[in-house]
């Protein structure tokens, strides 16, 4: 299928493509690309919400029918201008020494493999100008103890965004990362309702960050959204920060990022 030529540093105006989508950061994310005009194609396990100008569609990114649907659906809509790599999998705690064989392999294959594969199969689908977006972590960064199947995935992440961005550079296509702190979606809010003290454990959350407070998906969504437009032209490669400052002072290494 040929696809539309844009001169460099143009953004073509097609399908933002958004994994995870039906809740937080990755719906945040997709209610931005609507909000701006653009078609949105919403992923998740889920059904995700309703939006105006938006597609849904209910996928598993890490299996090859999910995969399939997902360039069916981006086909028909003309086209992908910017694809938000989001989807993740956190549900597999544990050490080195006792992290399941099972939820290692999940956690890698949805936040590390899925990526890949899905970004390989909608190439095909992106003009020159077009961009990709991982949805990393400061756990790709910086590593938490007892949660070495997460971090070992965000960090594969991380550099995975740095080689696809050399390999797809001659086909005109940029890739960057985010790597956001604590953010206040309905995870991280659920875990800190249902801790024994959920006063000091907001505290704890805010002070991981210079700034001293939680990051909102909305503010992770503004740094996306900047990475897969135009005014981003001349980045890729690239692995932004949106922590707060968790990860400018080494005093807060090691606390707790969920």
């Amino acid at each position: 299928m040929s696809t539309p030529h844009n001169e460099p540093g143009e953004s073509p105006v097609l399908t933002a493509v958004v994994t995870g989508a039906a809740r937080g950061i990755g719906r945040a994310i997709a209610e931005l690309y609507a909000e701006r005009g653009a078609r949105v194609l919403s992923v998740d396990v889920n059904l995700p919400p309703t939006l105006k100008g938006q597609r849904r569609l209910k996928a598993d990114i890490s299996t090859p029918r999910g995969r399939e649907r997902i360039l069916h659906a981006a086909r028909e809509l003309g086209g992908v201008g910017a694809l938000i790599n989001n989807a993740a999998y956190q549900g597999a705690h544990g050490s080195v020494m006792d992290v399941s064989e099972r939820g290692w392999a999940r956690t890698l294959n949805v936040n590390l493999t899925a990526p890949l594969l899905l970004t390989r199969q909608l190439v095909e689908l992106m003009p020159h100008g077009a961009a990709v977006v991982n949805v990393a972590s400061v756990q790709g960064l910086l590593a938490e103890q007892d949660n070495a199947a997460y971090n070992a995935s965000k960090g594969g992440l991380v550099n995975l965004t740095r080689a696809m961005a050399l390999d797809l550079a001659p086909r005109g296509i940029r890739v960057n990362a985010v790597a956001p702190g604590a953010i206040s979606t309905e995870a991280v809010i659920k875990a800190i309702q249902e801790s024994p003290n959920p006063m000091q454990t907001k505290r704890d959350y805010e002070d991981l960050h210079a700034l001293r407070r939680l990051g909102t998906p909305r503010e992770v969504a503004q740094v996306v959204h900047f990475l897969g437009s135009a005014e981003a032209a001349f980045m890729t490669g690239a692995i932004v920060p949106v922590d707060g400052g968790m990860t400018a002072s080494f005093m807060m290494a090691g606390r707790p990022v969920y």
